[in-house]
Order: structure tokens, then sequence, then C-alpha cells
């Protein structure tokens, strides 16, 4: 599930090799996402915010439907996304 510093290091090993780039330039290619990562990140901006989704029954739902919309987001220009499970998840606290 990543490696932490590891953007970091190539910047500073070798800078041409990031490139910054809008999602159009993405069009037509197959893109790897680590799912982990992803689900995790959307976990944590909602709880920052103080608010969750929630199904009827209180499970919290913000994950998912932060999965969703980016994947829509990625087929509406032309990405073809492609999630990747790998390892463990990440240790976290309960707030």
């Amino acid at each position: 599930m990543g490696i932490k510093g590891l953007s970091q290091v190539i910047a500073d090993n070798a800078p041409t090799a990031i490139k910054i780039n809008e999602i159009k330039a993405f069009f037509g290619r197959k893109v790897a996402i680590d799912a982990s990562m992803c689900l995790y990140q959307f976990l944590i901006a909602v709880r920052q915010d103080g608010s969750q989704l929630q199904s009827e029954d209180g499970e919290t739902t913000s994950h998912l439907m932060g999965m969703f919309y980016r994947t829509i987001r990625m087929i509406d220009n032309g990405i073809k996304p492609v999630y990747v499970f790998d390892g463990k998840p990440p240790d976290h606290e309960e707030r």
C-alpha cells in the first residue's frame, strides 16, 4: 500500500520522471489505482469534515460514494481505471 516518501525520493533523484498533466492527457489509457489508499483517502477526508454518509443501518458509505464518483469521472474522461488491492489495510485510529 504505497511507499512513504517515494514521491520525494523520485523528485530528488529523477526530477524529470514526475510530470503533472490534466486528466485529458490520460484519454484512452488504462490507469492503475491503489484501491486501499483511495478508500482510505475518502474515509479520512470525510472524518475531517465531521460528517459521514451512512446507510440506513448507520454504516459509513462515504468511501464507496467517493470511489464511485471518481470512477465515473475517469470513465467520462476516457480513462479505464484498474483498481489494485494489495497488502493489508492501514492501521487507523477511531475518532
